[in-house]
């Protein structure tokens, strides 16, 4: 005779038991603690595949609170806005930089990071890099605005007055030597293949399951951060509890 765990073992009857769940909301929101240490510690590519591995597991999630089923919709967020500034980061990483469209392609990577929804933490860490490859470039003005978001969030002491000597050398010639393809104040998306701008308002594909977005043309490819959804598919999105299909 086979018998399986049931999870309502104690009010099941002979054909009311609901499988066992081996995946549990807070042993996922465990494990997202570490990733965000090895985000913390640069191991961005080892932070990719834990984020990832997060993410699919929210899939195998069973819920009963609409509370519960916020909190795992909220966890798939947060692990593709890390997943697609990680992999835009390790892709910028390997461009070259020998000439100007190349260090102009690097300075909007740097910048689109900087709209990733991540911890106030990371952000700084994006933030400064953003900062120092724009005052580089001579692109003062838009440097200026780095530094500021930068302050606002009350980095250590040490970085703090180094952001503000920047700053103030940035003031004094607030312009842009080179023009780049980002605009702050225009709300945008990152596609998740290209790594460029899709400003609100304009066509874009979104992935089925983790709401990635993409480029038109990209409707029907595999998605680049999930790695297991179709891109523009339709389809009804997460279900992990019963009360979404009353």
């Amino acid at each position: 005779m086979f018998a399986f765990p049931h999870r309502n073992w104690k009010e099941a009857g002979a054909r009311a038991g609901l499988p066992a769940v081996g995946v549990k909301l807070n042993t996922l929101v465990q494990r997202l603690q570490i990733a965000y240490q090895l985000t913390t510690g640069g191991k961005f590519q080892e932070a990719a595949v834990k984020f990832q591995d997060i993410l699919l597991h929210v899939t195998l999630l069973v819920v009963d609170s609409k509370q519960d089923i916020s909190e795992a919709q909220q966890l798939l967020g947060i692990c593709r806005e890390y997943i697609v500034g990680l992999l835009m980061e390790i892709k910028r990483k390997t461009l070259p930089k020998g000439n100007l469209e190349e260090q102009k392609r690097h300075c909007e990577m740097a910048a689109y990071f900087t709209h990733c929804n991540l911890q106030p933490v990371h952000q700084i860490l994006t933030l400064r890099t953003a900062l120092n490859l724009f005052f580089k470039l001579k692109n003062y003005k838009t440097a200026s605005s780095f530094a500021r978001r930068l302050l606002e969030l009350g980095p250590r002491p040490d970085v703090a007055t180094q952001t503000r000597k920047i700053l103030q050398a940035c003031d004094k010639n607030p312009t842009d030597t080179h023009e780049l393809l980002y605009d702050p104040h225009n709300p945008f998306t990152i596609c998740g293949t290209t790594y460029k701008p899709l400003y609100r308002g304009k066509p874009q594909e979104k992935c089925a399951l983790c709401q990635a977005s993409y480029f038109p043309e990209y409707k029907g490819k595999l998605c680049n951060v999930c790695k297991v959804a179709e891109i523009g598919k339709d389809a009804i999105g997460l279900r992990i509890s019963i009360s979404q299909f009353r």
